[in-house]
């Protein structure tokens, strides 16, 4: 096994005392059922054991992480950030490299694996950075068409063309009602908390969110920065996109959150798909 040591500072007002924190990410590919169908997914793990549901990293914006790559997969991978790690950063089967890189903006980042094997097969997660008294939330929006899981995995496909039609529509990669079992995307709050709630799409389509019961506050978007400081109940989120938002709810209930694409729950049955669910206590 080849070691690759890729240190890779983002100085962004760079802290010489910043802690440094060590992490370990395993990509690892398997197949899973989902709503019936047989997918090929590739993912980011904390461990060897290959898990559907990438791994969310977290950082304050004074932290340095410093993260472990083990490719466990037969084919190249990287570890890949827009604007900050996009070169050098190449793993081969069975090699290791340690990427060390600081973020000192607040918000919601994505890391994936820029070969068409491995994002368009889910090898995509959540950093997230900042509002470290908040308690934090993980929405991962995933989307697959059927037809094109073998033929992505065995490199015969590489993009996604216009006719593209899922079927499958996840929230870190788990259909509704797994997704209440998901302690990272199962929002059970109390009245008058504040939480963060992470919403990236890692999906191959644009998603348009609404939020029934009430209204949230996006605070950072990665590419649509005019949403920020929107107060509202529904907004889109594009392919690629990172988007915080600030939740305080002001009554109790149990409410559902979900694309308002009525193709994108109904994956397996109604309801079933990319649908999250917020329970406030009083």
């Amino acid at each position: 096994m080849k070691i690759l040591i890729l240190y890779l500072f983002i100085v962004m007002g760079y802290c010489a005392n910043a802690n440094i924190l060590n992490d370990t990410l395993y990509i690892n590919a398997d197949t899973t059922t989902v709503a019936a169908y047989n997918l090929h997914f590739r993912s980011f793990n904390s461990t060897p054991i290959f898990n559907v549901q990438n791994s969310t990293l977290h950082q304050t914006d004074q932290d340095t992480l410093s993260i472990t790559i083990i490719n466990n997969d037969s084919l190249i991978h990287d570890f890949t950030i827009d604007n900050y790690i996009t070169n050098g950063n190449i793993i081969n089967p069975g090699d290791t490299a340690t990427v060390t890189f600081h973020l000192n903006q607040n918000g919601t980042f994505r890391y994936y694996s820029s070969l068409a094997y491995g994002h368009l097969l889910g090898a995509s997660g959540i950093i997230s950075v900042g509002n470290d008294q908040l308690k934090h939330f993980y929405w991962n929006l995933f989307d697959q068409q059927d037809s094109l899981s073998s033929s992505i995995a065995n490199g015969t496909q590489t993009n996604i063309f216009s006719q593209y039609v899922p079927e499958i529509f996840c929230i870190n990669n788990l259909i509704y009602p797994n997704t209440t079992l998901d302690s990272s995307a199962y929002v059970d709050i109390s009245v008058n908390d504040s939480v963060i709630i992470h919403i990236l799409n890692s999906g191959k389509m644009d998603h348009v969110f609404h939020f029934h019961g009430y209204h949230v506050t996006i605070l950072d978007a990665l590419f649509n920065s005019n949403q920020v400081g929107w107060n509202k109940d529904t907004f889109p989120i594009k392919v690629n996109e990172g988007i915080s938002v600030l939740l305080v709810p002001d009554k109790p209930g149990i409410f559902p959150v979900h694309d308002h694409n009525l193709i994108t729950v109904v994956t397996g049955a109604y309801p079933g798909g990319m649908i999250a669910v917020l329970n406030v206590s009083p």
